[in-house]
């Protein structure tokens, strides 16, 4: 039987787990379950726990080689301690999650566990069965609700110092692009993320029908003009933010994940002129590619993870 590791993916609003082995594959049907986000840590452990559990009773007693975690926040991975957390999770900030988890598995008290941050094991996994398989190194952005990004070579995510590498929604601008945004500097995630597009759509005078920032991308495709404008300038943003990061790290591929980055859409199309006219000659080859794994990009991250604490080998080392 191939190696086996429980992945955890632990969501601002809700948590997935699986079982997955060691050729990448999802072995179980996810489990979901609601994310107690504003009920403290204690709460996020305990559903986390439950979801463990669920896929451990699914498997023979003797077949976990280990547990992989993916969760919000700055992760000191060597002691499985999330060391900074934004108010998206209530209290999750100084959380031992390696400790807590362990207190509530009895089953696991000898398993290693390896705990990281929800867009470094995104970007492990698309590393491993991605957008970013058999490239030497590969800078990541994910652009949803908030934005993060990841560096990794080698398939390893290079975390910094302070477990702080690839915080750049925290980034400030200084905006000169014509939209409403009030005095700067402003942070990069509040006015590029997802619902940017909805807020600066609104603040700009737009009536049409929208609920969120991908609603107003289906109003650009539909010809509003208003929409057009605010996708655009928001997918530069995007853009130009990519091209310093292009410079400091010369990646071989960037891979874009999240709700936002759409292939064909206007905002994919500012966002890549904006980079490519933000760098040398020499750097304006570098591959753009969406995510290809999605939902299960950060379980097949925290697994693959999981499976090197352990020692296992996954067939890509092979």
């Amino acid at each position: 039987m191939s190696p086996l590791a429980i992945a955890v993916d632990l969501g601002g609003t809700k948590t997935a787990a699986t079982v997955v082995d060691a050729s990448g594959a999802l072995v179980l049907p996810k489990v979901k379950l609601p994310t107690p986000a504003h009920e403290g840590a204690d709460a996020m452990l305990d559903v986390m726990a439950r979801a463990l559990d669920s896929c451990r009773e699914r498997v023979a007693a003797d077949a976990v080689d280990g547990i992989g975690i993916g969760a919000a926040g700055a992760i000191d991975v060597d002691r499985g301690v999330v060391v900074s957390a934004t108010d998206t999770v209530t209290g999750w900030r100084g959380t031992d999650v390696v400790a807590g988890l362990r207190a509530r598995l009895p089953w696991a008290s000898d398993l290693p566990i390896h705990v990281q941050n929800d867009v470094d094991a995104h970007a492990v996994g698309e590393c491993w069965r991605g957008a970013g398989a058999g490239a030497s190194s590969m800078l990541m952005l994910a652009v949803g609700t908030g934005i993060g990004a990841a560096f990794c070579r080698d398939g390893q995510v290079m975390r910094g110092t302070h477990h702080m590498a690839g915080e750049v929604g925290s980034l400030r601008l200084d905006l000169a692009d014509g939209l409403v945004e009030g005095p700067g500097p402003h942070l990069f995630e509040h006015v590029a993320a997802g619902p940017a597009i909805l807020r600066t759509y609104r603040a700009l005078g737009g009536s049409a029908p929208a609920a969120r920032g991908q609603d107003v991308m289906a109003l650009a495709r539909e010809g509003d003009e208003l929409a057009d404008r605010v996708v655009r300038t928001l997918g530069r943003r995007v853009g130009r933010v990519l091209s310093w990061l292009v410079l400091a790290l010369d990646p071989e591929v960037i891979v874009l994940g999240g709700g936002v980055p759409t292939p064909k859409s206007a905002w994919w199309t500012a966002m890549t002129d904006e980079l490519r006219g933000g760098v040398p000659e020499a750097l304006r080859g570098v591959q753009v590619k969406r995510a290809t794994q999605r939902n299960n990009a950060a379980l097949l991250g925290a697994a693959r993870d999981a499976f090197r604490l352990a020692g296992v080998h996954t067939d890509d080392e092979e």
